[in-house]
């Protein structure tokens, strides 16, 4: 498998946890997604539960890129989206990262003042925000080890402007920005999510949910038999293995994969429908 052969050929699971001891853990799988292929494992990481998902996937594209398994396009949910992830893809590994973002819950999302709705030049650091007005202020900042942009307003401005309401609850507007690059990365994610394109390249990743429930009805993986990290790796490694053969074994006997299960309820809303 090449990362360069076909599009979309990652997929991944947010949190499988398994009990060792009171210890938990979580399994990050990757595999393939081509509609003419076996969908195999390509890769396997164990984490300790705590560990959040948007860590996972840095150490996943080094294990790919060492077995020259890097995917064009990697599916992945939305704890693996995230600004930093979406630039590290691209830049280190030239992996097109492709999964919903994360959602704003400010309200002014809802009002359609969110910063989305600024127009921002990066070469003269100026902000114009929905009603024309022009930010007084663009300031780098330090912030959690993060470099940042805090982009700020006049109080005259902010003041007098008859949508204030939706826009702030304070006297003024404050904006807190990223990096040029990784700004213009999210926003283009966020547009991406809703064409058509989009829906018809994620709707592969459905595919990873089938091997997780797999791998737990048939092969206990929610239960680690293992004391430790390495152990319960090694037990999850030995999972992938497995459902590696059965799934290549029922390819070369021409076997058609399942599709996903119909519920009673949906089958009985078809003809309604």
């Amino acid at each position: 498998m090449s990362g360069r052969e076909r599009l979309g050929r990652g997929g991944e699971k947010r949190a499988v946890r398994h009990l060792a001891c009171r210890l938990l853990y979580k399994v990050h799988f990757t595999q393939t997604c081509d509609d003419d292929a076996p969908q195999l494992i390509t890769s396997v990481r164990t984490t300790q539960a705590p560990i959040s998902d948007e860590s996972a996937i840095a150490p996943i594209h080094a294990d790919l890129a060492k077995k020259a398994l890097l995917p064009d396009q990697h599916l992945v949910d939305s704890g693996y989206v995230t600004i930093a992830n979406l630039v590290q893809s691209q830049s280190g590994h030239e992996v097109d990262l492709i999964g919903p973002t994360l959602k704003t819950h400010w309200y002014q999302a809802e009002t359609g003042y969110d910063f989305s709705h600024f127009s921002i030049n990066w070469e003269t650091e100026t902000v114009t925000c929905p009603q024309g007005r022009i930010n007084s202020s663009w300031t780098p900042i330090q912030r959690e080890g993060k470099s940042l942009i805090q982009v700020r307003f006049s109080q005259s401005d902010c003041k007098v402007c008859p949508s204030r309401t939706s826009c702030t609850g304070t006297t003024r507007r404050t904006l807190t920005l990223h990096s040029k690059e990784q700004t213009q990365a999210l926003l283009a994610a966020r547009q991406r999510e809703h064409t058509d394109a989009f829906k018809d390249t994620y709707r592969h990743r459905a595919g990873i949910e089938g091997t997780h429930s797999q791998a737990v009805r048939t092969m206990g993986l929610r239960r680690s038999r293992y004391m430790g990290l390495c152990k319960t790796h090694l037990g999850h490694m030995a999972v992938a293995a497995a459902v590696n053969l059965i799934r290549l074994m029922s390819w070369l006997r021409g076997e058609v994969p399942e599709q996903i299960r119909t519920s009673p309820f949906k089958q009985l809303m078809k003809p309604a429908a």
